[in-house]
C-alpha cells in the first residue's frame, strides 16, 4: 500500500505469531475490527507456508477516512476500501512470491475472497397503499427490490439456508432460463419469469447430469406463467421433495 495511507495498522508479525499457537491449519480467522486487513493477508501468507486451508472473515464498519488523510488523497473514501484494495494486492504478491518459489501453479494459490455488505433483505415486503391497491399490486408484480440484483438475492437465499457463502456459483441455461447451481447441483435457483412446465423435464436431464447426492430447488413465486403444481410433481419423480418458492 502506499505509505502513510492507514495509521496504525497490525503488526504482520505479532498477528502470524497469534495464528500460529492459536488456530489449526483448517481454522476460520475472524476479526471484527479489520482495519486495513492485516490479518487476511496474513492468514493467507500462513497458508501458503504451511499448505493450511485457513479462511478469514474480516468485518469492518464502512467508516469515512478523513478528508486531510492520505487514505483520502488517495482515493480511499472509507476504511473498508483500504482493507480491500490490501487484500487484492496482498494476493497478488502472494501468488507472485510463492508460484516462484514452490514452482506451483498460480491456480493453484488461494487468494480469493468475497465482500459483502450488510443491508436489507433483497425482497420486497407487502406494505400496500390503501388508497391505491391497484398501484401497491402493480408495483409488487416483482417481488425483488429495485436496484438489487438477481445474485444479490442469490447470496440472500444461500445465507438463510445456512449454505457455505465461500461455494461456488455456477450459471448454466435451460431454454430460456437462468439457473443459479451452487454445491455441483445440490442447491438450484431460478429467478426468472415465464416459467413453464418445459423447465422440469430440461431439469430432471441436467439434475441426472450432475448427479447429486441431494437436491433443493428454489423458483421466485411470481415466475410461473402456469403449471407450478405439475412442475413440482414432475420433480418428485426424481425425489426432489424441497421444492421452494419465494
Amino acid at each position: 500500500m502506499e505509505t502513510n495511507v492507514f495509521s496504525f495498522p497490525k503488526n504482520v508479525n505479532l498477528i502470524e505469531f497469534l495464528l500460529k499457537v492459536g488456530s489449526q491449519k483448517d481454522s476460520i480467522i475472524i476479526d471484527f475490527f479489520s482495519g486495513s486487513g492485516t490479518t487476511a493477508n496474513v492468514t493467507m501468507e500462513l497458508n501458503n507456508k504451511d499448505n493450511g486451508n485457513r479462511k478469514f472473515i474480516m468485518v469492518q464498519i464502512s467508516e469515512a477516512t478523513d478528508e486531510k488523510s492520505e487514505a483520502f488523497k488517495a482515493e480511499y473514501e472509507t476504511i473498508a476500501e483500504i482493507g480491500k484494495e490490501r487484500i487484492r494486492r496482498a494476493g497478488d504478491k502472494i501468488k507472485s512470491i510463492y508460484a516462484t518459489q514452490s514452482k506451483m501453479s498460480s491456480k493453484e494459490i488461494d487468494i480469493g475472497f468475497k465482500v459483502f455488505k450488510l443491508d436489507s433483505s433483497n425482497l420486497n415486503k407487502w406494505n400496500p397503499d390503501y388508497n391505491d391497491i391497484e398501484q401497491t399490486i402493480l408495483d409488487s408484480s416483482d417481488n425483488i427490490v429495485v436496484g438489487r440484483t438477481e445474485l444479490d438475492l442469490t447470496y440472500e437465499i444461500m445465507l438463510k439456508y445456512g449454505i457455505d457463502l465461500t461455494l461456488a456459483i455456477d450459471e448454466f441455461s435451460i431454454g430460456e432460463w437462468k439457473i443459479y447451481s451452487i454445491g455441483f447441483g445440490a442447491f438450484l435457483i431460478c429467478l426468472d419469469d415465464n416459467i413453464t412446465k418445459e423447465i422440469a423435464i430440461s431439469l430432471i436431464e441436467k439434475i441426472k447430469e450432475l448427479s447429486p447426492e441431494t437436491v433443493r430447488i428454489v423458483f421466485k413465486d411470481n415466475g410461473f406463467r402456469s403449471d407450478k403444481t405439475n412442475i413440482k410433481e414432475s420433480l418428485k419423480t426424481i425425489g426432489i421433495d424441497e421444492f421452494i418458492t419465494i
